[in-house]
């Protein structure tokens, strides 16, 4: 490998929603993050890796920090700082339409006060412009003390994650703040997220897309078995929620939205990796299966 050619990991922060999973997905060209209209969708750190000429860039894309209510949320929340912490560099990715959020005021004070050089790129100005907002907000921080000696190492960048307008060059920009060295991964490598896991997220985004905001943070999805051919990959999976009356809105009526979902993963797994995919489903209820060390150990936390 040349020595010119750049490698290291670049930790993609922000608030929920801000737009960090589609920004993966169009950096790599591949869908490796779920992505869907509701909040909160990412739960685990999930690693994309880009390899080019310029080098190799991985990228983690972290959980959006909000509200701790149970240990899943907690974890997440700590996974994704821990994740910023260990980065050559650090995205963070704002929604430029809308006025900076506590998550945004708290994401920047963070960074602020770290050693890593930091990118701030505005996503979804396209929808309204409240960059200059989230500027102020970063001078106020700076001149309280924080960080003021590195402040020049800190970039922005004007972003469409949806149309990928600027990422282009916000890659240029992430491949600059790099060390000289020898790629992480196999160059070949996508993505280093284990495909139960994968597949899991995958099976999940088809019911958000779905119930949307009626049920999406009480689904847990464990797939507990993969059988594979050549030609056929056979996937079972349980979908758990916390209640009963919890169960009839993701079976639907008739069975409507748990075969529909069936159906639609199914599809996207074929595409995802190339193969006709077979899911079965089932559903089960296990109270605060968001509580249970065991549980969240086989969802990979």
């Amino acid at each position: 490998m040349p020595l010119s050619l750049k490698s290291g990991i670049i930790g993609v922060v922000g608030r929920t929603n801000a737009g960090k999973s589609t920004l993966v997905n169009r950096i790599l060209g591949e869908k490796v993050s779920i992505v869907s209209p509701v909040a909160q969708t990412t739960r685990a750190v999930i690693r994309g890796v880009l390899t080019d000429e310029r080098g190799q860039l991985v990228l983690l894309d972290t959980p959006g920090l909000h509200k701790s209510r149970n240990l899943l949320t907690s974890t997440m929340n700590k996974r994704a700082r821990v994740a910023s912490e260990g980065a050559d560099a650090v995205l963070l990715v704002v929604d430029a339409s809308v006025s900076p959020q506590l998550e945004d005021d708290g994401w920047m004070r963070r960074l602020a006060k770290s050693d890593v050089p930091v990118v701030i790129a505005f996503n979804k100005k396209d929808k309204g412009d409240k960059s200059a907002e989230f500027k102020l907000l970063w001078d106020e921080i700076r001149s309280s003390g924080v960080r003021e000696s590195e402040s020049s190492e800190v970039q922005w960048h004007n972003i469409s994650a949806t149309t990928g307008a600027g990422v282009d060059a916000l890659v240029s920009a992430l491949f600059s703040l790099l060390p000289v060295g020898e790629p992480l991964f196999d160059t070949e490598t996508l993505s280093d997220y284990p495909r139960k896991l994968a597949i899991a997220d995958i099976i999940r985004e088809r019911f958000f897309l779905v119930l949307k905001d009626e049920l999406p943070h009480s689904i847990g999805i464990i797939v507990e078995s993969i059988s594979d051919t050549s030609d056929l990959m056979q996937i079972d999976a349980t979908i758990l929620v916390k209640r009963e009356s919890h169960k009839g809105i993701v079976i639907g009526k008739g069975g409507k939205f748990i075969k529909d979902a069936q159906k639609s993963a199914a599809r996207e797994i074929t595409s995802a990796y190339g193969v006709r995919a077979t899911v079965s489903l089932r559903v089960k209820v296990v109270p605060d299966w968001d509580e249970n060390p065991t549980v969240l150990g086989q969802m990979g936390f």
